[in-house]
């Protein structure tokens, strides 16, 4: 009896820790495919470019949209922007190289306003383009 059950409980691990990877591969495949991860109020996805090329259309968005920027720093491995919008709002946008030809972007706008971070992730991957 004790042998079937230490069975039950040997098998059960096993497939649970089978779906657990399960979940992190298909979660990890899917920011790479450009959707958003929406954590504590910064929005997040991954772009497929090199962080210099994100940095430049993160400038480039932040302009065109009318963001001030106070705040521009970059350096080999990540980049900030931080500043004010037009309404007294905040703004953060952290670059962060994930590999050579990959670049992870967080966007947090004041306490949190996830449409508006859509929205200059938008123009981020229109600058990519």
């Amino acid at each position: 009896m004790k042998k079937i059950r230490g069975i039950h409980v040997l098998l059960i691990t096993v497939i649970l820790t089978i779906a657990m990877t399960g979940c992190v591969l298909l979660a990890g495949g899917a920011v790479g495919a450009g959707t958003y991860a929406y954590v504590s109020g910064n929005l997040k996805t991954t772009y497929d470019a090199t962080l210099q090329l994100t940095w430049d259309a993160s400038l480039q968005a932040v302009r065109s949209l009318d963001m001030k920027a106070d705040r521009k720093e970059y350096d080999a491995f990540s980049g900030v922007l931080k500043g004010t919008m037009a309404d007294g709002r905040d703004f953060n946008i952290s670059l962060t190289k994930v590999t050579a030809e990959t670049t992870e972007v967080a966007i947090r706008i004041g306490m949190g306003d996830r449409k508006v971070s859509e929205t200059i992730h938008g123009e981020i991957l229109a600058n990519l383009k």
